[in-house]
């Protein structure tokens, strides 16, 4: 850590390690490498928390989803209504209305709408895209935000995400993550987030921490120690 930190700072910044020290992709069992598979799963956990929270009922959800269609190849092949039940299986995190845009029905529709174009335009290898990009931050997420259901708050979840394997991205913090580490004292900006870890799997680890936290109001407790 910085030497410049407060002692308060760096207790904080501990705790909240402690208290949420595994970000979402690897709490359902995401590994984090370089190759496909590996990527188009947390593009399509991104997908599908990234509107709703990291609480239990989406992330199981995007469990379920990449546990059982590894590959964009098979999620492009999958039915609707086979992803739809995958996804149902996480009650909270979806309503069960077929027409509200938020339902399982609606999320199914665009993860294999996603994983289609994905195949046609990028060869379901994400590493392309960011070829394509010339490794450009913006530019990568100009192309991903071309991708179906991938709007500037799924591009940050995933490049929060990321960022580990792609060190062009780091540091980087989403929103949700910033506000509680402004909330904790820790900085308001991903460059704050650094002084904590320079390397890009610390800045990563701790800005997926602190994101969980935004989403459980977990402030105090973490405050508490």
């Amino acid at each position: 850590m910085d030497d410049t930190l407060s002692e308060e700072q760096k207790r904080t910044a501990r705790a909240v390690l402690e208290r949420e020290g595994r970000g979402f992709a690897e709490e359902i069992g995401l590994g984090r490498t370089n190759n496909p598979a590996s990527l188009f799963g947390l593009l399509v956990a991104s997908v599908v928390v990234a509107p709703r929270g990291e609480s239990s009922g989406p992330a199981r959800a995007a469990h379920e989803v990449t546990n059982r269609w590894h590959t964009v190849a098979d999620l492009a092949a999958a039915s609707e209504q086979d992803v739809a039940k995958e996804l149902g299986a996480a009650v909270e995190g979806f309503d069960r209305d077929d027409d509200h845009d938020d339902s399982a029905s609606g999320a199914a529709s665009t993860l294999v709408a996603l994983a289609s174009a994905l195949q046609e335009t990028w060869g379901g290898d994400l590493r392309t895209l960011r070829d394509e990009a010339g490794r450009d931050p913006a530019r990568e997420r100009a192309l991903l935000t071309e991708l179906p259901g991938v709007d500037d708050a799924v591009a940050d979840v995933f490049f929060r995400e990321v960022q580990v394997l792609w060190e062009e991205v780091s540091p980087f913090a989403d929103g949700r993550a910033l506000r509680a580490a402004a909330a904790l004292g820790l900085g308001d900006t991903a460059a704050d987030l650094a002084r904590y870890g320079s390397d890009a799997e610390k800045v990563g680890r701790l800005a997926g921490a602190l994101a969980r936290i935004d989403v459980e109001g977990s402030h105090d407790e973490v405050r508490r120690g």
